[in-house]
């Protein structure tokens, strides 16, 4: 199988040959990031005075006048201190300037919901502009159609970016004070990601598949009762979902959080496939339910052995996931977290990941019975069970 072959046989269970692998550029799949427009210019209007530009490069900004007036902030010095950035979304982070990550999400840019009117008006993006896809299209016209090219709408998803308009207090407490306002805004975000997909197959690209990420549930569960998160993200989240399959693209979810109980709303969206950073989050066992029935993408599990590990460990962690995330006729994708030293992942585990995927990432290559062994029904998240007997007897 060629890479795109072996992606689509995992996420419809037809027997892949091999456990694809998502690792930015060096495995089966290849991300075609979508990026901020080039007609976006921050900082010049006054509720964005003192805000730097999100994931923009200081050399692309055209600098507003408190920017050139301060010494202190000429030549991009002013990534190298603490500032707030704004994004496109009128979304503000909070940056540290002495790290290369995104950020973290800061104070509420839309406190008031009196201002909504005026908040949308502002904050409209626009999915048609051509200059979101240039680097899209660079990154596709670099692979063969062999590859499975993927579609990253940004990096934060409806749930993502309303929370972050809101703040995540106000925005809890807006599902049961003010429905009818959450929903628009919900529905602001929906639209733009609806648009994009469209024009991103009017345009030629034509991605394989598509995906966002919605972080939806903390350590120990969702962020919402499953008959909340249907009432209020079921339509949205299924509108997004159909339109990517009404243009022949598979869906993807990055998700963050122990999110097994919903797992069944976003099935009915008609989600193609989850990945977790930390799949012991949501627990083998509370997942085993749904194995067959939609993908997981999985990386070793970032919280505990991916970091604290021993090489030996992170290889056998490659069947475990294998086993307990896939069946016998795929449904199981191996993703590499894409900054391993921000989570103080050793060089030697992530080598062991790669290595373990040769071990038992070749279907041709795991025995028969392995598939019927018996699995552990009690994990400890910094322990590995020890792989099943070689002979089946």
């Amino acid at each position: 199988m060629n890479s795109k072959e072996r992606v689509k046989a995992a996420i419809h269970f037809n027997r892949p040959d091999k456990v694809p692998i998502f690792n930015i550029i060096k495995g089966d799949v290849v991300p075609l990031p979508l990026t901020y427009s080039k007609h976006w210019n921050p900082g010049h209007v006054d509720n964005e005075i003192g805000l730097f530009p999100h994931g923009m490069s200081p050399n692309n900004w055209n600098e507003p006048d408190w920017v050139k007036d301060r010494p202190e902030y000429k030549d991009g010095n002013w990534k190298k201190i603490p500032h707030e950035e704004v994004d496109e979304w009128g979304c503000i982070w909070n940056m540290k300037g002495s790290d290369r990550n995104m950020g973290h999400p800061g104070r509420p840019s839309l406190p008031d919901l009196k201002n909504i009117d005026d908040y949308i008006e502002q904050y409209t993006l626009n999915p048609k502009d051509k200059s979101r896809y240039e680097s899209a299209f660079q990154f596709k016209e670099s692979f063969s159609d062999d590859f499975y090219k993927m579609l990253a709408i940004g990096s934060q998803g409806p749930c993502h970016v309303v929370s972050e308009m809101r703040g995540f207090s106000n925005y809890l407490i807006d599902h049961s004070k003010h429905p009818e306002e959450l929903i628009r805004l919900i529905e602001h975000v929906t639209d733009f990601f609806v648009e994009t997909i469209k024009t991103s197959f009017k345009l030629g690209l034509n991605p394989d598949g598509i995906m966002f990420a919605d972080d939806l549930g903390e350590q120990n569960g969702p962020f919402f009762s499953p008959r909340l998160f249907k009432k209020f993200y079921l339509p949205y989240y299924k509108k997004i979902f159909d339109i990517a399959h009404e243009f022949g693209s598979e869906t993807h979810l990055h998700c963050c959080g122990k999110v097994d109980k919903l797992l069944p709303v976003l099935i009915e969206c008609g989600l193609d496939a989850i990945e977790f950073d930390s799949p012991r989050m949501s627990g083998y066992c509370d997942l085993k339910q749904y194995r067959g029935k939609i993908m997981f993408w999985g990386c070793v599990n970032i919280q505990s052995i991916y970091g604290k590990g021993t090489p030996e460990e992170v290889e056998r962690e490659v069947w475990h996931m294998v086993r307990n995330l896939g069946t016998r006729n795929g449904g199981y994708g191996a993703y590499f977290y894409e900054e391993p030293k921000v989570i103080k992942a050793p060089l030697k585990n992530v080598r062991a990941f790669t290595k373990g995927l040769k071990k038992y990432g070749d279907y041709s290559k795991i025995p028969d019975h392995w598939w019927d062994y018996p699995t552990v029904e009690s994990w400890d998240d910094f322990e590995v069970p020890p792989l099943p007997p070689l002979d089946p007897n």
